[in-house]
């Protein structure tokens, strides 16, 4: 994918009426290394609470949190057009939730997301259908499911970190946007603007907005533990 292609990333809360998307893949047959960082701690054993604290959960624990609340997740690569993520309703696999897409850049191995979307029709519809659907499980949605596998698939290709532009279509939907992404881990690098030094920028993201970054590793640490925290919680409810 050419670099100089128009961009966009658009709010996570856009209802869409129709949506074409690749032929998806199971995430089984990806292979994602599992990466875990070691506390230091005295003793043989790592006990279960600092393993959530200093692991990264892998495709399984992912799908299978996703599963149990009402979400399946699908993923593709192509050489030519990148990767995609997508999810969809358990109960109504026609039923798109949302996707993110993008790619990994060949100068400097960042993992660079093109397009987010999640559809609130579409949530309205799953909710209709099943009333125990919880929109993915944890206050960031099914897009928070959607992007961890995302990311994981930038470690498994030597990525470090991720950028993406927080399109600025209007002030209010703009600041809604900064709030939802740094809440879920990502720091601000700066704003694109309409200033001629701005325009190398412009041409790659195809718009003004707020560059965001972040160390990958990093964010799916934060990602890991809202999710176990998220998973006990579930258990705790489930054996009252």
């Amino acid at each position: 994918m050419a670099l100089n292609k128009l961009l966009t990333i658009t709010l996570l809360c856009i209802t869409c009426t129709a949506l074409r998307i690749l032929p998806t893949a199971a995430f089984s047959s990806i292979s994602i290394p599992r990466t875990a960082h070691k506390a230091r701690i005295s003793g043989l054993l790592m006990s279960a609470d600092v393993e959530s604290e200093t692991t990264i959960a892998d495709i399984e624990e992912i799908t299978t949190f996703a599963s149990k609340n009402g979400v399946d997740l699908k993923f593709t690569t192509n050489p030519t057009r990148g990767y995609r993520g997508v999810a969809v309703s358990k109960k109504d696999p026609e039923n798109i939730l949302g996707y993110i897409e993008g790619f990994i850049r060949p100068a400097g191995k960042v993992l660079h997301a093109d397009k987010m979307e999640i559809f609130k029709s579409a949530l309205y519809s799953a909710r209709r259908e099943n009333d125990s659907f919880t929109g993915g499980g944890t206050y960031l949605g099914p897009g928070l499911l959607i992007a961890f596998v995302c990311l994981l698939h930038g470690i498994e290709n030597g990525c470090q970190t991720i950028e993406f532009l927080a399109i600025d279509d209007a002030e209010f939907q703009h600041k809604r946007l900064i709030r939802y992404y740094k809440t879920a881990g990502f720091e601000e690098v700066r704003y694109v603007g309409e200033e001629l030094k701005d325009i190398p920028d412009r041409l790659v993201w195809g718009g003004c907005g707020t560059l965001m970054t972040n160390d990958i590793e990093q964010v799916l640490q934060k990602w890991t533990r809202i999710i176990r925290g998220a998973n006990r919680r579930m258990e705790r409810e489930n054996n009252e």
